[in-house]
């Protein structure tokens, strides 16, 4: 009768402590992911920028159906800076597929992918992370961060100093929420083996712990003709004969209960409640995105440079020549272009004022790189707007991204073919990839403004209906 009471109490812990980790920490989880995400995309921007590391060239032929790590094999000297290129890179894929097509659900997160997360979170020890790490991937990384932060860009040092601090918080946190969930599936597993094995058996107290090993065998038998093809782990089965036939045994199933004990939420119910995080959350993705978009106007830049070259007819030296003597300045260039309406599917034209756009543009990629690292005055003060404030930031920033994309889009397809002469055509930028990394800003970022939206209308629908909230 001791064992079925207990029995019951663990599968009343074991549903609250997982309907716990469904509603709350394993959203969170995937919040910390998300961070850890945006903090080692910062890295690995300024590493490129910086031209420490290049792009990997197969980046895109890497098939993900499963998140696991990069290579971890040594490899020789001359072979650091195209492995670690390699790596990173990989990393970064991994980490863009757990974020966006792993579910976040306890049933989900099987003890086999814990596994898995658990080796690509520490893949690069961003907790002791020093250039005399044991681990090589750690240390090459380490070398590469220290070049930049004892240079001379304090910019670019303040937003890997933040970003590895964010990263040393983010894994902390990761791995106490996987620490959790290892606890739930192992104490589910051996609520199993109670259930279908044990209460099946006649087992002798004194048997069981002097012949732990044969019982154990007996148990593996019971459980496979129990379950079939499922795992069985010896460890865990071990446990279960210290915890239900050693003299310690009650102390061992009272300690398994405290840890499973869901701690009640104490709320203020007069506090107004606050969706701010949800909006900041957005507004970092926008921020990421700065350097992309200054170096897509940089790029731009170029190409018209070169269709200024390519001009070369007498008029157009006149003009110029007239302008610089009378002190004037430049006319605003203007190019007539084409694009994909995804709205209507039909093909539109436009005028675009490229001296204005990328002078806007320039601004703006300006004003989101300053606010990368938080340290910074501008990164202040968005964190210490309103809940409203933050949105409009949000908001606006996913309308000028959106619209930065369309044009600069159709500015790439206009230079490429605009170029015609054979000596400048092949020196034509084509900003694709950084409007890529920008597009992946601006969906991330939207996705973040429905879920504040959403989580807003719910509050004022229970408001309607008068219910407060628990």
């Amino acid at each position: 009768m001791e064992d079925t009471s207990f029995i019951d109490q663990l599968d009343r812990s074991l549903c609250a402590k997982i309907e716990r980790m469904d509603r709350v920490e394993l959203k969170q989880l995937k919040d910390d992911y998300r961070l850890f995400q945006s903090a080692f995309q910062a890295i690995y921007n300024v590493l490129l920028r910086k031209g420490i590391i290049h792009e990997d060239p197969y980046k895109y032929e890497l098939k993900i159906s499963e998140v696991t790590t990069p290579s971890e094999h040594p490899f020789a000297e001359n072979e650091k800076l195209d492995q670690m290129c390699i790596r990173l890179s990989q990393f970064e894929s991994y980490l863009d597929f757990l974020n966006n097509y792993y579910q976040f659900s306890t049933d989900f997160l099987t003890i086999g992918r814990i596994k898995r997360l658990v080796a690509l979170t520490k893949y690069f020890n961003f907790i002791h992370f020093t250039e005399n790490s044991p681990h090589m991937n750690t240390r090459y990384l380490a070398e590469m961060l220290t070049t930049i932060r004892k240079g001379s860009d304090p910019l670019s040092s303040g937003i890997l100093n933040e970003a590895l601090l964010q990263m040393d918080k983010a894994t902390k946190k990761i791995f106490h929420t996987l620490k959790d969930l290892t606890l739930i599936h192992k104490e589910r597993f051996k609520l199993e083996i109670r259930r279908l094995v044990l209460q099946r058996m006649d087992v002798d107290r004194d048997f069981a712990i002097t012949h732990r090993e044969d019982l154990v065998h007996r148990m593996r038998q019971k459980w496979a003709e129990s379950t079939g093809d499922l795992p069985f782990y010896a460890e865990l089965a071990e446990e279960i004969i210290l915890e239900d036939f050693s003299s310690e045994g009650q102390s061992a199933r009272d300690e398994i209960l405290r840890r499973l004990a869901v701690q009640e939420e104490k709320k203020n119910l007069s506090e107004t409640r606050s969706f701010k995080a949800v909006a900041m959350e957005g507004s970092r993705v926008l921020i990421a995105a700065g350097f992309q978009l200054g170096d897509a106007v940089q790029k731009l830049q170029d190409n018209q440079a070169l269709l200024d070259v390519q001009d070369r007819t007498f008029m157009t030296k006149v003009k110029r020549a007239l302008r610089q003597m009378m002190g004037k300045k430049a006319e605003h260039v203007i190019h007539d272009v084409e694009y994909f309406d995804p709205v209507t599917s039909e093909r539109k034209y436009e005028s675009i004022d490229l001296t204005a756009l990328l002078e806007d543009a320039g601004r703006r990629a300006q004003s989101l790189s300053g606010m990368v690292s938080r340290t910074s005055v501008a990164a202040k003060r968005l964190e210490n707007a309103t809940e409203e404030q933050v949105y409009k930031f949000l908001e606006k920033g996913i309308e000028d991204l959106q619209s930065y994309y369309r044009k600069f889009f159709a500015l790439d397809d206009f230079f490429k073919t605009a170029v015609t002469d054979p000596d400048l055509k092949g020196r034509v930028r084509s900003v694709m990839m950084e409007l890529g990394s920008i597009k992946n800003a601006f969906i991330k970022a939207n996705q973040k403004r429905h879920e504040y939206i959403a989580q807003r209308e719910e509050l004022e629908q229970m408001k309607r209906l008068g219910i407060r909230e628990a």
